[in-house]
């Protein structure tokens, strides 16, 4: 049963097979979740040295929208019966400006390096909107990224920012600070109805 969870692999790490259970076990009650995929999970507690078990779970780009609609109620209950900090990432692919099949070809902008890592940290924060961010530089000369999240998801988000921003750290070697600020512009939650609405 755990194996149909995961796109095209077939052999299963024991911690893969926990989460394709666990996920299994969560269709019943949340429908919406039976057309979401895994491609692979990753053990981060011992390379971040977190006290908590942190699982880093990969998931095909074409599921990304399913995930988006589920991860409000999908990321509490795996985290509730995996007993660890579960972070999601869709697998994307970057691609050198260098490298040319023939002279016409152009690299998508989803591809570049920038953008890659910019999407990385919205599917780790998911499922809350990043309001704003800025590049900082240290006296040394070292550079840090801050992050600005809204503040109704403080409660919710805060327990999570550690594991985040060491799991971030090793894919990308960017530092990253976070705040909370409120903003006048409510966003709806991925997967709602709603449209974005301005305050009038």
């Amino acid at each position: 049963m755990a194996a149909n969870k995961f796109w095209k692999k077939t052999e299963l790490s024991n911690l893969e097979q926990q989460v394709g259970v666990a996920l299994t076990q969560i269709e019943q009650s949340l429908a919406d979740a039976k057309n979401l995929k895994l491609s692979s999970v990753v053990d981060y507690t011992a390379k971040i040295n977190a006290k908590k078990q942190v699982y880093l779970v990969y998931i095909p780009h074409p599921c990304l929208s399913v995930f988006n609609k589920v991860s409000s109620k999908l990321l509490p209950e795996l985290e509730k019966r995996l007993k660890a900090t579960i972070l999601v990432v869709a697998k994307r692919t970057i691609e050198s400006k260098w490298v040319k099949s023939h002279r016409s070809q152009t690299r998508p902008n989803s591809r570049t390096l920038t953008s890659v890592y910019d999407a990385i940290l919205e599917d780790l924060v998911a499922p809350t909107f990043i309001l704003g961010r800025r590049t900082r530089v240290r006296v040394d000369g070292s550079k840090f990224y801050r992050v600005f999240l809204d503040e109704q998801d403080k409660a919710e988000l805060e327990p999570r920012l550690d594991a985040v921003k060491a799991v971030y750290k090793l894919l990308t070697t960017r530092d990253l600070e976070f705040e909370f600020r409120r903003d006048d512009i409510f966003y709806s939650k991925r997967g709602a109805s709603k449209k974005v609405q301005r305050k009038q």
